[in-house]
């Protein structure tokens, strides 16, 4: 068995693995906000959070950590930036289509499957960050001229530092106006609903709770545990509004959606160039309110539901920064009020998740982008016309040719058009397995090996050089060529 064909079994054992671990966190998360008895397995630890599995903050925190220290690497050690700018590419590219999609499909998925389901497919990326990184060969190659794709990342690079820094600050900005303009909520009778409904979730850390004249809808902020808080609009609530209000808000902190918020605009600061990556973004905000939604009113009657949409008209408005609210403006309002109609009961989507978790996980690292292209002698400098000790092997590796007159080898290599592509697999330990052809530049210690897909040059001045072929190898007319010449 070839030895790519090992890796990609083991990459699919993985996928499996791990969409059955995310389907799984997710219905343990489901039963524990519904009541049922906290299983500590779904999030390997006993908690008080129904977070699915994964803390979403990790996402933006584990590639801030992998690419500070993937580019200080490179600059210390003198390594070239491809490496880092491989793992860059794959993130964005994966982040990009994976949003795009799920925003076009997201329409027919709300209809069959719960606003919490939607809500945690968002989340997907985050639980991608435990695939295995395999230098497998890509299954799509895109071509861009190397000047127009150093230009292109520059200007990526400039619009989502631009966008994530402003969030970061605007977000800073709106917490102290907050703050500024709150007074601590000192009716007694809103504290002790607030308390007991805290408890009733087996939440212990403390959450602030304080009024405040700049907003019209009850929103939380709060990044960590000892920051948050949740502030409320300078108004009159009765009973049963303050309990609508409370269980929404302390729905959004059981599941860290500040974090998820963080996370979504770190994603849409990284697909900032695609104009796609901003509907999804708001949409997948909307569904972290309509799940909570979905949740305050899981098993409500008529009068709770009309009390509720009736309370969403009455306060609607917008959150900024990480910040989650209760209302959302008019442009959403309306997908929201008929969302607290009674109507037919959704799918749990398990099998959905494991089956996006499995090939998210299997497509991840399909793609590369390519720089430049043209003859190997354009590209790599070495003239493959003279060679000697050209030898080909089947793909089984049992029969070997040495080919004496490489004179029309030399015309098939001279017209082959290849191209440099930023990736790090490495043809030579897998092709090997199949056909090759291989041989020596004549007076030179040059070498190279010629696989499907890809040429590999070995020079013992610059290392490994590696060429992707923009057709594949003709094996058949090589074959029929060297049998000519035994």
């Amino acid at each position: 068995m070839r030895l790519i064909d090992l890796e990609y079994g083991f990459w699919f054992f993985w996928a499996l693995i791990l969409g059955a671990l995310v389907a799984g966190a997710f219905r343990g998360s489901w039963q524990v906000e519904n009541g049922k008895k906290n299983i500590s397995w779904y999030g390997l630890r006993e908690r008080s959070d129904t977070v699915v599995w994964v803390d979403p903050i990790l996402f933006p925190v584990a590639a801030a950590i992998y690419f500070g220290l993937g580019f200080y690497a490179c600059i210390k050690m003198e390594i070239p930036l491809n490496y880092i700018s491989i793992a860059v590419i794959d993130v964005f590219l994966f982040i990009t289509i994976y949003f795009t999609l799920l925003f076009i499909l997201l329409p027919l998925l709300r209809q069959y499957y719960t606003a919490r389901t939607c809500a945690t497919l968002w989340l997907i990326p985050v639980f991608l960050l435990y695939r295995p990184y395999m230098s497998l060969p890509p299954k799509i190659i895109l071509y861009f001229p190397g000047e127009l794709l150093k230009l292109l990342i520059c200007i990526w690079l400039t619009g989502f530092g631009i966008i994530f820094v402003g969030q970061v600050i605007s977000h800073i900005r709106f917490a102290w106006n907050l703050k500024r303009h709150s007074l601590p909520v000192e009716d007694e009778w809103v504290l002790s609903k607030w308390e007991s409904m805290k408890e009733e979730r087996n939440i212990s850390h403390p959450i602030g709770l304080k009024y405040c004249s700049v907003i019209t809808t009850p929103l939380t902020v709060g990044m960590w545990q000892e920051k948050m808080t949740t502030y409320l609009p300078e108004k009159k609530f009765g009973a049963e509004e303050v309990e609508l209000i409370f269980s929404h808000e302390l729905w959004h902190i059981q599941r860290k959606d500040t974090h998820t918020k963080f996370f979504l605009s770190f994603c849409n600061a990284l697909g900032w160039i695609h104009p796609l990556v901003w509907f999804a973004i708001k949409k997948a905000e909307d569904d972290l309110e309509l799940s909570c939604d979905e949740a305050v009113l899981r098993g409500a009657g008529s009068e709770r539901r009309k009390k509720y949409a009736q309370l969403l008209l009455t306060i609607a408005g917008d959150s900024r920064g990480f910040s989650t609210c209760l209302s959302a403006s008019a442009k959403t309002l309306r997908y929201r009020l008929k969302a607290t109609v009674p109507g037919k009961s959704k799918r749990l989507g398990l099998f959905l998740l494991f089956l996006v978790t499995f090939l998210g996980c299997m497509s991840a690292g399909s793609f590369a982008l390519a720089t430049d292209r043209g003859t190997i002698a354009e590209m790599s400098g070495h003239d493959l016309s003279k060679t000697e000790d050209v030898q080909l092997w089947d793909a089984d590796r049992e029969k070997r040719i040495m080919i004496e007159d490489t004179g029309d080898l030399a015309e098939y290599l001279d017209g082959l058009q290849v191209e440099k592509v930023l990736t790090d697999f490495d043809a030579a330990a897998y092709g090997s397995d199949g056909q090759e052809l291989s041989g020596n530049v004549a007076e030179s210690e040059i070498s190279f090996s010629i696989y499907d897909d890809y040429l590999v040059i070995y020079d013992p001045d610059k290392g490994r050089e590696q060429y992707h072929l923009c057709t594949p190898t003709d094996w058949e007319h090589i074959w029929i060529q060297a049998q000519d010449g035994e």
